[in-house]
C-alpha cells in the first residue's frame, strides 16, 4: 500500500496540504476528486517523490520513503507517475525511443518487452514514429506504455481523460482496467465522474488540503458540495418496502418490485407508473432529475440499496416502520448519501 502521514506542504505561504492521511490499497485502483487547487496533484508528486513534504512522511508497503538519489531512484522503479500533460513527459523523438528510456537509463534494458508494451497498449507498428506527430490519445498511451517498461508496482496517472474524447475515455477506461488485472495498483486523480465511476474500487475527496471523504461508494452529495461536476440533474429516489408506512409526496413516478410490493400498492389503491425492469428504470428517472418513489420486497432492501448507491442519485430508505400486522407506526426516511 501506499499511504501518507500528517502530510503537509505549502508554496511558500500557501498551505496546500494540510494533515493528509491518504491511503491506498495494493491491487486497487483508487480515484481522488476534489475541485481545482484543492490539492490533488500535489498529493500524488509525494507519493513517488516528486515533491517532498514540509511535515509528515509518505509510505509505500510500510516503508518509509527515503529523499536520496539512490532511495529515489529506487522508488520511481516502483512507484510511476503520468503526467497530466503528455509533452511534459515526452522527451525522446521517436515512439520506440521514448518506451525503452527509462530501462536503458536503469540499465535493464530489454527489446523483447518494449515490443510487449507496445503492443500491450496498442502501439505496436508506431516504433518509428516521431512523438509529436501523434494523436493526444496516442500521446496518452504512449506515456503508459514508458512508464509500464520499467515494470513498477503502483502508477499515477494525474487527469489521464483531460483532453480525450468519447473514443479515448472509452480507450482510458480499458487500459486502467486491464492494468488492474494485470495486478498493478493504480491512483488516479480526475475531473471526469464518469471515468471515475467506471474503475474505481474505492474513492477519496480531498477538499482544502484535507481529505473529506473515503469509501467504496461515493458520497454525491458531499461530492456535489465540493465542487465536483456531476454532469446530471440528480433527482431523489426514495426506497420503501412493502411492510413499511408510504410516505406521502409529489413523486413523478412510482416503480414496484416484487409481488409483496405490488399486492400493498393495490391493497392502497395507488398505480405504479415502472412495473418492469424496475430497479433500473427507477435509477434512470431519477438520474434525470426526477422524484421517484420504488416499493420492492423488503427482502430486496439490502440489494436495491447498494444498487442505487453507485449512481448520482439523492437516495432516501425507509426501512424502519412495520405497518402490517401493527406492530409499529410511524416511518422512518434516511438520507443514505448516494
Amino acid at each position: 500500500m501506499i499511504e501518507t502521514v500528517d502530510l503537509w506542504f505549502s508554496y511558500r505561504d500557501r498551505e496546500v496540504l494540510r494533515g493528509v492521511n491518504f491511503l491506498a490499497e495494493k491491487g486497487e485502483v483508487t480515484v481522488l476528486l476534489g475541485r481545482n487547487g484543492a490539492g490533488k496533484s500535489t498529493l500524488l508528486m509525494h507519493l513517488n517523490g516528486l515533491l517532498k513534504p514540509k511535515r509528515g512522511e509518505v509510505r509505500v508497503d510500510g516503508k518509509r520513503v527515503d529523499y536520496s538519489r539512490k532511495g529515489l531512484i529506487e522508488l520511481r522503479k516502483r512507484v510511476a507517475f503520468v503526467f497530466q500533460n503528455p509533452d511534459d513527459q515526452i522527451i525522446a523523438p521517436t515512439v520506440w525511443q521514448e518506451v525503452a528510456f527509462g530501462p536503458q537509463n536503469v540499465g535493464e534494458y530489454d527489446e523483447s518487452a518494449v515490443s510487449e508494451v507496445l503492443k500491450e497498449m496498442g502501439l505496436d507498428g508506431y516504433e518509428s514514429r516521431l512523438c509529436n506527430t501523434l494523436s493526444g490519445g496516442e500521446k496518452k498511451r504512449l506515456t503508459i506504455a514508458s512508464v509500464l517498461a520499467m515494470n513498477p508496482d503502483y502508477i499515477i496517472m494525474d487527469e489521464p481523460t483531460a483532453g480525450l474524447d468519447g473514443f479515448g475515455l472509452r480507450d482510458m477506461v480499458e487500459v486502467v482496467r486491464k492494468l488492474r488485472n494485470d495486478g498493478k495498483s493504480l491512483i488516479i486523480s480526475t475531473h471526469d465522474l464518469d471515468f471515475a465511476m467506471e474503475v474505481a474500487d474505492r474513492f477519496v475527496i480531498l477538499d482544502g488540503g484535507r481529505i473529506v471523504f473515503e469509501g467504496e461508494h461515493l458520497d454525491f452529495d458531499l461530492a456535489e458540495r465540493c465542487g465536483i461536476r456531476l454532469g446530471y440533474l440528480r433527482g431523489t429516489l426514495t426506497v420503501v418496502p412493502h411492510d413499511c408506512q408510504i410516505p406521502d409526496g409529489d413523486f413523478d413516478f412510482v416503480a414496484v418490485m416484487g409481488k409483496s410490493a405490488r399486492e400493498r400498492l393495490a391493497s392502497l389503491g395507488m398505480e405504479a407508473d415502472i412495473t418492469s425492469a424496475s430497479l433500473e428504470r427507477a435509477i434512470l428517472r431519477a438520474i434525470s432529475g426526477n422524484s421517484v418513489l420504488l416499493v420492492c420486497s423488503r427482502s430486496m432492501l439490502g440489494v436495491v440499496e447498494r444498487e442505487a448507491r453507485n449512481f448520482p442519485v439523492r437516495l432516501k430508505v425507509a426501512d424502519g416502520s412495520e405497518v402490517e400486522g401493527g406492530a409499529k407506526s410511524g416511518q422512518l426516511l434516511a438520507d443514505r448519501g448516494g
